[in-house]
């Protein structure tokens, strides 16, 4: 049985590529209902594998996460530094985080993309805020105990000067108390501290979530507010950023000319 021949395309149906207005008298591809041309066809079928193809989400939050990390960095220098500037730090890192991953995504983006811009800028913000205070905490902690041995110093000199007293009027009056070991003379030691209950986790870790917001209030009602409206324009800012604007790339092909979804001239 002999194979039925090919029939070649009609040479009267053509269309034109809604990108390039180049004729079509073949095959074209269907972009959103709209035809295109083999030329054009490329940069589309790249902007989707960039944005949904294998991996490109690990792609884009890398690009996002190292800006993330300069914006850690900053933040920490700042607050170590000049604590009141930080609210004109945290607007800019909000912007370029998402404009870093919108240009990783040659501008086709997708919800979860914005999702995950508010989240690293969110987390750059919680670590950003968090070193600073542990350092702080350390010095404290560190600056208390050094404050504790020298008052310690400083009282058993003063406990030495009273045994020496004690001893002299012992002999003066022939007391056999010894004042070496304390017996007849007692010196009133202070009580120990009763140990602090301290916070639980899970307050410890709503404390920690919030630490941004807490770290705003800080200097004054007025510094306070433009602190936390920073703090939330700066999230707006990474979900605007990558906000794709309702655009979706819907790539089907190729089709002959006169079949398919789209009708020829």
């Amino acid at each position: 049985m002999e194979d039925q021949p090919v029939a070649a395309p009609d040479p009267t149906l053509y269309m034109s590529c809604s990108e390039c207005r180049a004729p079509m008298r073949e095959k074209y591809f269907s972009m959103c209902e709209r035809p295109i041309c083999a030329k054009c066809c490329p940069k589309y079928a790249r902007r989707i594998k960039r944005t949904d193809g294998p991996g490109a989400i690990w792609r884009v939050g890398l690009q996002g996460a190292l800006v993330a990390l300069v914006g850690v960095i900053a933040l920490v220098v700042v607050i170590k530094f000049l604590p009141p500037l930080r609210i004109f730090v945290l607007i800019p890192i909000g912007y370029y985080i998402g404009k870093r991953m919108m240009s990783a995504l040659e501008g086709y983006s997708t919800r979860r993309y914005q999702y995950l811009a508010v989240t690293l800028t969110y987390l750059c913000f919680l670590i950003g805020f968090t070193l600073p205070a542990i350092g702080a905490e350390r010095e404290a902690r560190n600056r208390r105990v050094e404050n504790r041995a020298r008052m310690q110093g400083t009282l058993a000199t003063e406990h030495d000067a009273i045994r020496e007293e004690l001893t002299a009027l012992n002999a003066q009056h022939g007391s056999p108390a010894n004042p070496v070991s304390g017996e007849g003379s007692r010196v009133a030691q202070p009580a120990a501290a009763a140990p602090g209950n301290g916070i639980g986790p899970g307050l410890a870790f709503v404390l920690l979530l919030f630490s941004p917001v807490f770290g705003m209030m800080q200097f004054g009602m007025m510094a306070s507010a433009m602190g936390i409206m920073a703090l939330g324009y700066a999230l707006y800012q990474a979900w605007k950023q990558t906000d794709g604007e309702g655009m979706v790339l819907d790539l089907s092909g190729p089709f002959r000319v006169g079949k398919g979804p789209i009708p020829a001239r």
